[in-house]
């Protein structure tokens, strides 16, 4: 790799001053933001990470819309945040495209020859995933403690490049442990909502790519449950897209009959599943904890969606299991509005339950409020 001092390009290498005088930022932390360089530096140690219970990279699939990067907030003990002087870092991350600023990733490399002085190699520019652009998880320190942290879901914005030493390792083990809400409200973050510029697509596709992308065997599986920040933010992701539009109208819709469920006196979350030998995270859309639901939800009613759905109930059950409910889950999709009855029917035919939003706002459908 180069170590030349022209315009830093994915893959050259160096130390933190150089660095800063191309991008700005602090010559410390993990997290450095520069309004005059319009820039977001985001420095990667694993040493450090692995230490204290979390990987960041790339996962090792890549789904339709390319590659995904990984990248675990600030705090290295206790709960991580948004709210505060100890949030600051991550807020920069979450409103990056609202300020007008990119995230950039920096790997570290090693050190100077016969200095203490650390390098860092540049992986490339960065948004984050309008989709899902951060997740809560639970993770066990070198000291035992177990925290909750953010992980942010990066796309490449433009060249990158990836490294085999990048990709997070695959799970070992099954593992299932509830992870305590964290709500994330607009007063946490200073003003308005957590973003109020587009989360535009990314280029992930320019990059060049490594042998690293290729699937890894299967090892495990771990699941572990959550109850979705994403439910309690509005989060505008304004993107001349259908996907994008689809997802405002999944998470209000998500959010909406969460709130019914919360009403009866339900403990609702959702569960992120890491499917054995594989570095990505699957993520349910809802899950009644009181009456052991699982729900997926879809921002339309049409047959493709329902048909994902159903796929992805399937797919998601068999790991939908706690001490208080050990079998899998009664299922059921949430909808916006009345599906087509022939969709009716193959529901029906597959015992998956149908809840729909009526247009007052109120929802119809199976009574799960009861105990299973």
């Amino acid at each position: 790799m180069t170590t030349s001092l022209g315009p830093m390009a994915p893959g050259d290498i160096r130390t933190r001053a150089q660095i800063r005088q191309e991008f700005g930022g602090s010559p410390q932390g993990g997290i450095c933001p520069s309004d005059e360089k319009k820039s977001v530096n985001l420095y990667s140690d694993p040493s450090i990470g692995e230490h204290v219970g979390y990987y960041d990279g790339w996962l090792a699939e890549e789904d339709e819309l390319g590659p995904v990067f990984e990248y675990t907030g600030a705090g290295l003990t206790g709960d991580q945040t948004f709210d505060g002087p100890f949030g600051m870092g991550n807020r920069s991350i979450l409103r990056h495209a609202e300020q007008g600023r990119k995230l950039r990733v920096f790997i570290r490399a090693g050190t100077i020859k016969g200095t203490a002085t650390a390098t860092h190699r540049y992986v490339g520019t960065f948004n984050l995933d309008q989709r899902l652009p951060y997740v809560w998880r639970k993770v066990r320190g070198e000291n035992g403690e177990v925290r909750s942290v953010i992980v942010f879901r990066l796309r490449p914005d433009g060249a990158f490049k990836s490294s085999a030493a990048d990709t997070i390792p695959a799970a070992k083990k099954t593992t299932v442990e509830f992870v305590q809400f964290q709500p994330i409200t607009a007063s946490m973050l200073n003003s308005g909502p957590a973003t109020q510029g587009a989360l535009s697509l990314p280029s992930q596709r320019q990059g060049a790519k490594s042998s690293a992308r290729k699937r890894t065997t299967n090892a495990s599986t771990e699941g572990v449950f959550v109850v979705s920040e994403a439910f309690n933010t509005e989060m505008s992701l304004r993107a001349a897209t259908a996907a994008s539009i689809a997802v405002r109208r999944e998470a209000a819709l998500t959010k909406s009959y969460r709130a019914h469920l919360e009403a009866a006196g339900h403990t609702v979350g959702a569960f992120q599943i890491r499917v054995e030998g594989l570095s990505s995270t699957l993520r349910t859309d809802l899950y009644d904890a009181t009456s052991h639901v699982l729900y997926e939800a879809k921002g339309s009613s049409s047959r493709e969606d329902v048909r994902m759905a159903i796929g992805q109930l399937l797919d998601y059950s068999r790991y939908v299991k706690t001490d208080a409910h050990p079998h899998e889950p009664r299922q059921a999709i949430l909808l916006p509005a009345a599906p087509d009855p022939d969709i009716r029917v193959l529901l029906e035919r597959h015992q998956i339950g149908l809840v729909h939003q009526l247009s007052d706002g109120q929802f119809t459908g199976p009574d799960f409020t009861a105990p299973s």
